[in-house]
């Protein structure tokens, strides 16, 4: 048995030569960068491994080693293809030469790369994502969450260092309208292999407590396609369709588009843009409330103006009989006095003959004057009473109106205790067109509740 032996050093030896006969030339090899360690010589020392392809499974392994003459070169080719470092995670196609050594053992010594695989694959892996999302029936989730009336409340996943975190900040912070936002940050890792995990946490955390938000903002600064490459992410993506309010992302590249963009509620290129968007939002629903409140203004002013244009024709009216009174007490006036004049003619031309009769006639009339004169102004008080009250009515009547009016603020309402309910934004009137399962909305004096039905009874009601 041991006459068959060989030495460790022998079979290096043969292993060597079956290497050096088999490749004898430079080949091109397909992996995933695994370790990435530049040494201080310059020197680029690499592990490269071969994952299954239904897991990560390691299924093959390799050193490689860039040399320090050959990394200046294949580095700087690669940046300008890519606009990316070499980085961990990402797979590579490398021209190399395989090597065996007696001590060292099996490795490979890079002499090229091809940058064009690097992002072909990244294309690849990317339609794989979009499609396994899409045959999950996941895809376009989240973008049917309805955005809130008004955001508020706003849970922030991003680096607290990121130059586009900055940006939005100041872009809400110094926004025309004087808009304040309730923000928590909730950091991540926004590039390298930490990615996945630790946004994936970030959003679990939000979630634990996901009544106290309104949406939540992804956001970061530019990169390069494979830094955005981190967020093509079947994990991260799904997440975002399972998530229960919306997403809003703000990646900060003009001219791609992530998979975690097409996937979220609402994407926005940059998070300065993201904060425009949060600004111009709430813009448009205070607008539209101002809208509200000058129709109900308006309307209240029309209501009131022709209130006053019937009163003012009501005392039109009373200033009129007050004349038509004046002339006719003008008149009676005028006759009391042709008649006094006609009795004392013919007083002095009958003075003996109806003496006894002058004075029942003066006495009469006396008496009848002062009827007409009583009736008049029995007739006066009458009608001034009977305006006055006209008058006393309309102005309550006014009164009235206007408190209805007032009554009628949807505030007021809602701050006795009523509260508005809605379903997909439409205002709920009946149970008809609801089913269990359906997340209503109600909105309170204070706040809104979101619910989800369990049970629906419904009442006999026409409407």
């Amino acid at each position: 048995m041991g006459n068959s032996a060989i030495s460790l050093y022998e079979l290096n030896n043969t292993i060597k030569a079956v290497i050096n006969s088999t490749f004898d030339s430079e080949i091109w090899v397909v992996a995933e960068i695994n370790n990435i360690n530049l040494h201080r010589s310059g020197h680029c020392y690499l592990e490269l491994v071969q994952k299954a392809k239904d897991s990560d499974a390691v299924i093959a392994q390799a050193r490689a080693t860039i040399w320090a003459s050959q990394y200046r070169y294949i580095a700087a080719y690669f940046k300008a293809a890519t606009n990316s470092n070499l980085t961990r995670g990402i797979s590579v196609m490398l021209r190399v030469i395989v090597d065996f050594h007696e001590i060292y053992g099996f490795s490979l010594n890079v002499r090229d790369i091809d940058p064009a695989y690097t992002l072909g694959d990244l294309e690849r892996r990317k339609k794989e994502i979009i499609d396994k999302l899409i045959a999950e029936g996941v895809f376009d989730l989240n973008k049917k969450i309805p955005l809130p009336e008004v955001i508020k409340n706003i849970a922030v996943i991003s680096s607290p260092t990121a130059a586009g975190y900055e940006d939005f900040l100041n872009q809400i912070a110094n926004n025309k309208f004087s808009y304040r936002w309730n923000l928590q940050l909730f950091e991540a890792d926004m590039q390298g292999d930490k990615t996945e995990k630790s946004v994936i946490t970030a959003l679990k955390r939000i979630s634990s407590q996901i009544h106290n938000f309104d949406i939540v903002c992804i956001i970061r600064g530019g990169g390069s396609k494979i830094d955005l490459g981190y967020f093509d992410n079947y994990n991260i993506a799904y997440h975002i369709t399972q998530f229960p309010i919306p997403v809003i992302t703000g990646i900060g590249h003009e001219r791609d588009e992530t998979i975690i963009d097409m996937v979220a509620n609402t994407k926005l290129k940059t998070p300065t843009a993201v904060a425009e968007f949060l600004i111009n939002y709430n813009r448009h629903f205070e607008e539209n409330i101002e809208e509200i409140y000058q129709d109900i203004l308006s309307k209240s002013r029309e209501i009131i103006i022709a209130q006053e244009t019937y009163i003012t024709s009501i005392v039109l009216v009373i200033n009129k009989t007050k004349d038509v009174l004046a002339r006719e007490q003008n008149n009676c006036n005028e006759k009391f006095f042709i008649l006094k004049n006609l009795y004392q003619n013919l007083i002095k031309t009958q003075t003996n003959k109806l003496a006894t009769a002058s004075e029942i006639i003066k006495t009469k009339t006396v008496e009848n004057i002062s009827k007409e004169k009583s009736r008049i102004e029995n007739l006066k008080t009458s009608l001034s009473k009977f305006y006055y009250r006209n008058y006393l009515q309309i102005q309550n009547n006014l009164f009235n109106l206007e408190k209805r009016v007032s009554l009628s603020d949807p505030k007021l309402l809602l701050k006795r205790g009523f509260s508005i309910t809605k379903c997909n934004g439409k205002l709920i009137k009946n149970t008809n067109k609801l089913k269990n399962g359906d997340v209503i909305e109600t909105i309170l004096y204070s706040g809104k509740i979101s619910s989800k039905i369990l049970n629906i009874q419904n009442e006999d009601n026409e409407n």
